[in-house]
């Protein structure tokens, strides 16, 4: 049986983002760590049968594998918490979550980016980042970056 999804309010939306900030703060870094492990391992291909597969890694690669594993695992587990919140990853390298919500009596998704200070963006359902617009009243000042 599915589950019928969370829906969200605006208020509930963005009371989770500084929950959502750390998850991908985390998973960035441990991502960050990937690309030479797999560079290490002969590349995407043989990461993923590495993973997948169980493939052997080569002979002295067997401490890049278990590392390796243990990253993807700990990326899947921040995933996994995210998801138990409610929301819908839909993009890791972009950082980009999804919440179920309604508007005029139709449902919506809205939407946030990894960096974004608050949610002010929605969407319809069957489309996607490309379709997003601003929440009519919200209004976002953008982050002040320091040189």
């Amino acid at each position: 049986m599915d589950e019928v999804p969370r829906i969200f309010t605006l208020d509930e939306a963005n009371a989770l983002v500084p929950t959502l900030e750390l998850e991908f703060s985390r998973m960035a870094r441990l991502r960050s760590e990937l690309r030479p492990l797999v560079e290490s391992l002969g590349g995407a291909d043989a990461a993923v049968d590495i993973l997948q597969h169980g493939a052997s890694p080569g002979h002295g690669r067997e401490p890049d594998a278990a590392r390796l594993k243990h990253l993807a695992d700990d990326i899947a587990a921040a995933v996994e918490r995210v998801s138990e919140l409610g929301c819908l990853v839909k993009d890791l390298e972009l950082g980009l979550v999804d919440f179920f919500a309604m508007q005029e009596n139709e449902p919506v998704l809205l939407c946030w980016q990894f960096g974004e200070p608050a949610v002010a963006h929605w969407h319809p359902v069957d489309e996607g980042f490309d379709s997003r617009q601003p929440i009519e009243g919200v209004e976002i000042e953008p982050p002040e970056f320091l040189n």
